[in-house]
């Protein structure tokens, strides 16, 4: 199960569309979903006028599947990927960073790190936003890898918004929308490191981009943005470079 704090999570649209309240306990956060793909270059401007900032991108190309196990690190292509799309990031200061529990994601945000000059701090683990957190037991992820249905039961859940042993999705994303604002990282800019199906649950259980498992889906080290400014935040589709991104399917 989904290892976030015991509460309860409500949203409620605004009169303005692209603008809702999260309600979770005593507290509240106004959410504005920014209907357009940011560019990492207009980060640091955005991050520097923001009280806090927090991004959310899957990690770079890695080994495998197939090769007998669920934790891969990057190919040698990721980690020189990942680099590179970290010099996007220079100037956004002082920042943390974390990943989920994988490799892969690890990997990535120790590429990104160096690549965008950031000085050197320990990754934290975050769980919340691992690859299995959309399953309602962990287990289940490796089981559907090992009997080929992966691919079937996320079209199902992509598409309908709910799978048998999955966490709804709309649910899903309120639950991690709420993690990612509401935790203290310690500082106030964060880099967390995920995979696609955690990426692509949170930007379309918000209604923030219409992926396509067919033709249209998360590529590498692409995710979501949150800056919050006067205690409201603003969600967007974040690339490398929007000038340039490559429409892909499912399974990159």
């Amino acid at each position: 199960m989904l290892d976030f704090p015991e509460k309860t999570v409500y949203i409620f649209p605004m009169p303005e569309a692209a603008v809702f309240c999260l309600f979770s306990g005593e507290n509240m956060s106004c959410v504005k979903i920014e209907k357009q793909i940011l560019s990492f270059k207009d980060i640091p401007a955005l991050s520097e006028g923001s009280e806090k900032t927090v991004l959310l991108l899957r990690h770079s190309i890695r080994e495998s599947l197939q090769n007998g196990t669920l934790d891969p690190g990057l190919t040698p292509e990721g980690f020189d990927l990942a680099q590179t799309y970290g010099t996007f990031l220079k100037g956004m200061g002082k920042t943390a960073f974390g990943a989920s529990p994988r490799r892969r994601t690890r990997e990535t945000a120790r590429a990104l790190m160096q690549g965008g000059g950031f000085d050197p701090v320990e990754i934290g683990t975050y769980p919340q936003i691992r690859d299995t957190s959309l399953f309602e037991e962990e287990e289940t992820l490796g089981r559907v890898i090992e009997n080929g249905t992966l691919g079937a039961l996320l079209r199902q859940y992509f598409t309908t918004g709910g799978a048998e042993g999955m966490i709804p999705l709309k649910a899903y994303s309120d639950r991690l929308l709420d993690f990612l604002i509401r935790t203290d990282f310690n500082s106030p800019r964060m880099i967390l490191t995920s995979h696609d199906i955690i990426i692509v649950s949170l930007l379309l259980g918000q209604g923030v981009y219409p992926f396509d498992l067919a033709a249209d889906w998360c590529g590498y080290v692409q995710g979501a943005a949150l800056f919050c400014r006067s205690g409201s935040w603003s969600l967007y589709y974040t690339v490398p470079d929007a000038s340039a991104r490559q429409k892909c399917a499912l399974f990159v």
